[in-house]
């Protein structure tokens, strides 16, 4: 797990002009590391706290919020969600629920050179946890969005710093599990495509993620598309929407069939689920961009080939009939 000071954007302190750090307590599992790695007990109540310092040449107002750990589309955590109504159902202890920060630290002013203690309290439950409880503390600096423009278009930089916190009880090794959610058509980057919501429903890490995901036509065994990923990491208790490329192709009406293995290296899971594609679901098609449409003249062209050869074959019938008839 990659955890620290380190920015969305991979800013350096320069460009955003503060810099945060973890005063790592006693409890501290992995002392080496710059993030919150801390050894809990049912019901302990414990404070931790963070510097932010103001290294620019001006007063700055800085966000302090606690996110929970969920997993995005390209298959890395993603320490920046604070919405619990979008948490992974399974997740019984989201971070945000456990830790808090006083209402007078949310957002810090700092003067030039200045210094800001964030306070961050951790209220165990009564019952004891297995596995972790995976999120941060995320820190972004009052209106600093940058935006620059790149042939035309305009692109909005957020820089922020994440430290990260991970809470364990017990040294109990918890297996992963996944659970093939839901199959839908779908656009990304407006281009055509599937998507299979996979769920990592226990509190532990899966590293070395690796995904094969195969498309049939439903009673056929030649493969239409197949989408391959490695390298990726679920958070505990997370979801995310696993992409199967459409091939710039229209999605068309029918039933298919998804096979799908997913393995750490330790573990695999294996699924083999029809899906639908319906009639509504075409109106995708008319969003996509770069869409490899059959041109309906290659159809009619088609058509007026073989009917051209169905008359010569008529006609040819009735020339030798008449020449007999003779």
């Amino acid at each position: 797990m990659t955890f620290g000071n380190f920015t969305e954007a991979k800013a350096a302190e320069g460009d955003v002009g503060y810099s945060v750090q973890a005063n790592i307590p006693a409890n501290q599992i992995d002392k080496k590391q710059t993030y919150f790695d801390l050894k809990m007990k049912p019901n302990q109540k414990q404070t931790v706290e963070i510097d932010v310092m103001n290294s620019s040449n001006e007063e700055i107002q800085v966000e302090a919020s606690i996110n929970y750990a969920s997993t995005n589309q390209t298959g890395v955590i993603d320490y920046t969600k604070n919405d619990l109504s979008k948490k992974d159902k399974s997740l019984k202890y989201p971070l945000p629920a456990l830790a808090t920060i006083p209402d007078d630290q949310k957002l810090l002013t700092i003067p030039v050179n200045g210094k800001k203690t964030v306070q961050v309290t951790i209220e165990m439950p009564d019952e004891s946890i297995d596995g972790v409880v995976l999120g941060a503390v995320q820190f972004k600096k009052k209106n600093q969005t940058e935006t620059k423009k790149t042939k035309g278009v305009s692109l909005k930089n957020e820089y922020s710093y994440i430290v990260g916190m991970q809470l364990s009880e017990t040294d109990k090794q918890v297996k992963p599990h996944m659970n093939l959610l839901s199959i839908k058509p779908t656009l990304i980057n407006y281009h055509t495509a599937i998507v299979a919501k996979l769920q990592n429903d226990q509190p532990v890490i899966i590293k070395n993620l690796s995904i094969d995901a195969k498309v049939y036509q439903d009673g056929s065994n030649k493969m239409l598309y197949q989408t391959k990923k490695a390298d990726m990491t679920m958070a505990p208790n997370s979801n995310f929407d696993f992409g199967i490329d459409w091939e710039n192709k229209p999605l068309k009406e029918g039933k298919y069939r998804l096979k799908m293995t997913a393995t750490n290296g330790v573990e695999t899971w294996n699924w083999d689920e029809t899906f639908t594609i319906g009639k509504k679901d075409q109106d995708l098609n008319k969003e996509a961009v770069n869409l490899k449409q059959t041109s309906q003249w290659l159809y009619v062209a088609i058509a007026a080939g073989v009917l051209l050869i169905v008359l010569i074959i008529i006609l040819v019938i009735r020339k030798r009939k008449n020449n007999q008839e003779k």
